[in-house]
């Protein structure tokens, strides 16, 4: 039986982090309601552990990543780039930040999909490069390189001209 401690403390996590929760699956799923499957089937994972981890955050992210990804491999990789842009709210943006912020969501399905979930978190849900070093499981040095190059990328693709 899960402690009432880990109870609680699963679920102030849950309400501090719960947008970057559901953008961090949204970044592997590319859609919403498998990535609110993959959510709230990690919480309810954690939620039935007999003690909590040494870092529950590090732990929730990387089991949200492991749902979401087995969506994936379920769904047979079931890709639609409007659901990103309707989960991502760009309404608190302005002017040319919302332009920017637009024309990225269209041209990650040109990046691999490490730089397109590395960009994803970073960018639209503030994770550091040691939170989503967690939840990939990889070093934040490798994190970091994959969201330079996605960066250049992007910015290679929107700045081509017009053909």
């Amino acid at each position: 039986m899960p402690s009432s401690s880990l109870l609680n403390q699963l679920a102030e996590l849950f309400r501090a982090r719960q947008n970057q929760l559901y953008i961090a699956a949204i970044a592997i799923t590319k859609d919403r309601a498998s990535a609110e499957d993959a959510v709230l089937s990690a919480v309810l994972a954690v939620s039935e552990l007999k003690e909590a981890p040494r870092d529950l955050a590090a732990y929730l992210f990387q089991v949200v990543r492991n749902k979401a990804l087995h969506s994936n491999k379920q769904a047979a990789r079931f890709t639609d780039e409007s659901a990103m842009g309707n989960f991502i709210d760009l309404s608190q943006q302005a002017g040319e930040q919302k332009v920017f912020s637009q024309q990225i969501l269209q041209q990650l399905s040109n990046l691999d999909g490490n730089q397109q979930q590395v960009l994803i978190m970073k960018l639209f849900g503030d994770l550091t490069f040691d939170e989503i070093a967690s939840v990939t499981g990889e070093k934040p040095n490798t994190v970091a390189s994959w969201y330079r190059r996605g960066l250049q990328k992007l910015k290679e693709i929107i700045h081509e001209p017009a053909i």
